[in-house]
């Protein structure tokens, strides 16, 4: 007779609305957070171990791991113009969320 078990890492989607990048600007950033489960025959059984939240773009594939503390509030940054649509972009955006356009 023999046992496989281990602990091995599964990520799970936090919420569902995506939130805005501050890497590449669109909204295709969401929060997830990486638990670790004792498997028994690759079967999670048992969580260990929770881990943090953080957030992580699916486009530019950048991960933030605290916004609060790496970004200013949106009431202090300087917008720019994007030059297709005139909406307010924020200085490090690299792409117009709303659209698509290279921000200038």
């Amino acid at each position: 007779m023999f046992l496989l078990a281990g602990i091995s890492p599964r990520t799970k989607v936090l919420d569902q609305n995506p939130q805005l990048c501050p890497v590449c600007g669109l909204a295709r950033a969401y929060y997830r957070r990486v638990d670790h489960y004792l498997s028994l025959f690759f079967i999670p059984i048992l969580r260990v171990k929770t881990g943090e939240p953080f957030l992580l773009c699916e486009t530019c594939e950048k991960t933030v791991s605290e916004m609060k503390a790496d970004y200013r509030s949106e009431s202090s940054r300087v917008l720019r113009r994007c030059k297709m649509c005139g909406k307010g972009l924020e200085p490090e955006f690299k792409y117009c969320p709303f659209c698509g356009a290279l921000a200038p």
